[in-house]
């Protein structure tokens, strides 16, 4: 079943388009990352695919819901927790959790069983009689994403959940997603910079570049798009003029792409021929970095 389905969404401010013709669907279960630089409208996607913002073309389903048609619904059936949100700061965890859950319609019981599941399992429980306005940072963030499950969305929407975390607290959420996705078939539509964490993480992925999604499918697909994956690491002297520009001047390391065992037998015995001096070699496979990079317009040397 396909929980998110964009096609040839587009939004304009004004004379501005920020989005363009954007057109993917994502299965429900899925752990999505949305990846692109700042400015490039991730932003803006999120809010108008979850019908904060009104499109200007295109269509978005959240589970079979047409968003522009019923928004009211769509809502009840996602969770929003983006990097800004925060939480009423002068009620306690727990009259805050008890106030969102009367504004979903659910029962007394049921928004007291919840909140004491979410605050225990993001370990606030036992601050949950004091006032937000006393929490750290990462304690208030942990409550902004207790709040987005409250009503146990289908469609979860995270913007930087971990940043600001302890690794402790980062970790606990990270295995709270990981959880929801597979165990609850939560559909999760994750925006991050940190592409080592969207790569532990996530199981499909976007790239987005002013406005146009430059990019869509597993790790594996997009590798294939790419006809790439490995490196070749060399650490030597006098390479041949065509291998120098793969060298990252911080490791003193020629990372050079190839397609497998063939080509990086090749290259070595180039090198050799040539006169070059090899010290070291190895093989490495791309990281989502070395992959985020060259969809972008070139790769990370």
């Amino acid at each position: 079943m396909k929980a998110i389905e964009v096609e040839g969404l587009s939004k304009n401010f004004g004379e501005s388009r920020v989005l363009d013709s954007l057109t993917f669907s994502i299965p429900q279960g899925e752990i999505f990352g949305f990846l692109g630089p700042n400015g490039s409208g991730k932003t803006t996607a999120v809010r108008v695919i979850n019908g904060i913002l009104e499109k200007t073309e295109g269509r978005v389903n959240i589970h079979g819901i047409d968003v522009r048609e019923n928004v009211a619904e769509a809502h009840r059936i996602s969770g929003v927790m983006t990097e800004t949100a925060s939480s009423y700061e002068n009620l306690t965890a727990w009259e805050n959790l008890d106030f969102f859950g009367k504004l979903y319609s659910m029962e007394k019981s049921e928004i007291s069983s919840r909140s004491e599941e979410l605050l225990n399992t993001l370990g606030l429980y036992e601050h949950k009689d004091k006032k937000v306005k006393a929490y750290s940072t990462g304690m208030k963030k942990r409550m902004s994403l207790a709040r987005a499950l409250l009503h146990s969305p289908k469609v979860l929407f995270l913007d930087e959940p971990t940043s600001g975390l302890d690794p402790e607290s980062a970790r606990s959420v990270s295995h709270m997603i990981k959880r929801l996705a597979k165990e609850h078939g939560v559909t999760v539509f994750l925006c991050t910079h940190q592409l080592k964490y969207a790569e532990e993480i996530c199981s499909l992925y976007g790239f987005l570049n002013k406005g146009r999604l430059i990019g869509f499918g597993t790790f594996e697909e997009l590798l294939k798009e790419k006809n790439s994956g490995i490196h070749l690491n060399i650490r030597g002297d006098n390479l041949p003029s065509e291998y120098r520009g793969y060298l990252d001047e911080e490791s003193g390391i020629y990372r050079l792409p190839i397609s497998g065992d063939k080509e990086a037998s090749g290259i070595v015995n180039a090198i050799v021929s040539a006169g070059g001096d090899i010290y070291e070699a190895d093989q490495s496979h791309w990281s989502l970095e070395d992959l985020y990079f060259a969809y972008q317009g070139g790769e990370k040397k």
